[in-house]
């Protein structure tokens, strides 16, 4: 049986955190994104829709869409694959009419069979770089625009910070749209410190551009991440970019990070370019489905 939800219970919620750890567990990725996450949770200003599969009272899949962008995050329990059960919730889903495109995290074979299955294909492609911390060269001279200068995030900033992530990422479909509040909802996660959200600032002392690092300590060992990084267009260009990247790497190196990742398009060729020369390399490449356009 499936279930459509504009809202889950408690009780919902858990069930479907559950078996997305057993996903992860057996996939080695997670069939949610962190906006996923946070809209399961209710965190944010994520509208989305929910869906619930079960057998008798167990649940055996859901999936999430979201109404903002027609985006759409699946997962079966492992153990009720191969019984058509993904093909049937994406048929479900499918019927609402609302969905565009379909992340596939890790894109596994079973990902693309049912991609495959429901006559979709590759529209976008995220990867994920990683950097060997340790070999990036510590840096006295951050070489700044003039009249630029580095500083952190101050609760004030925030307005301008939504402004400036709006147009630097104008024509990205998740992140261009984050609003406030979808801010507040990442700035309450346990990890969050003001220090580590680095920014750049003009004469005027106005936020210009920004590095939003994240710092996690997997089974004990430091991880960094790219987390976002934007650089109003007025200043695009001028090395601002490359000096926030910079110094993020040498701030999360400062903190014991020995690794450091970070997602970006794969059609970004310029940005993916700036990440090469930084040290990053392809480690892993998610990606999303939609129908194929018509000649």
């Amino acid at each position: 049986m499936i279930t459509e939800h504009a809202d889950l219970t408690d009780k919902q919620r858990n069930d479907v955190l559950d078996m997305v750890g057993r996903a992860q567990k057996a996939d080695g990725a997670s069939p949610l994104n962190e906006a996923a996450r946070l809209a399961l949770r209710g965190a944010g200003n994520a509208g989305v829709i929910h869906w619930l599969s079960r057998e008798h009272d167990d649940l055996v899949g859901y999936a999430q869409l979201q109404r903002r962008d027609g985006s759409v995050q699946l997962v079966i329990d492992p153990a009720r694959r191969r019984r058509g059960l993904g093909r049937e919730l994406a048929q479900r889903v499918r019927r609402s009419r609302r969905a565009r495109t379909w992340w596939a995290f890790g894109d596994s074979a079973a990902a693309k069979a049912l991609a495959r299955s429901l006559g979709l294909v590759a529209v976008r492609g995220l990867l994920i770089m990683t950097l060997d911390a340790r070999r990036y060269p510590w840096a006295d001279d951050l070489a700044l625009p003039a009249g630029t200068t580095l500083d952190h995030f101050r609760p004030a900033d925030l307005d301008r910070l939504v402004a400036v992530n709006a147009s630097a990422f104008a024509n990205h479909p998740e992140q261009g749209a984050l609003t406030a509040d979808d801010f507040r909802a990442r700035m309450a996660s346990e990890w969050f410190r003001d220090e580590d959200l680095l920014v750049a600032r003009d004469a005027t002392g106005r936020l210009v551009g920004y590095h939003w690092t994240k710092l996690t300590a997997p089974n004990g060992v430091t991880r960094g991440e790219v987390y976002v990084l934007g650089v109003d267009p007025d200043f695009a260009g001028r090395g601002a970019g490359r000096a926030l990247l910079s110094a993020g790497i040498i701030h999360m190196r400062s903190l014991g990070a020995t690794h450091i990742d970070l997602y970006v398009e794969q059609s970004n060729e310029r940005v993916v370019a700036m990440y090469r020369t930084a040290g990053f390399e392809v480690t892993h490449t998610d990606v999303a489905y939609g129908e194929a356009e018509e000649d």
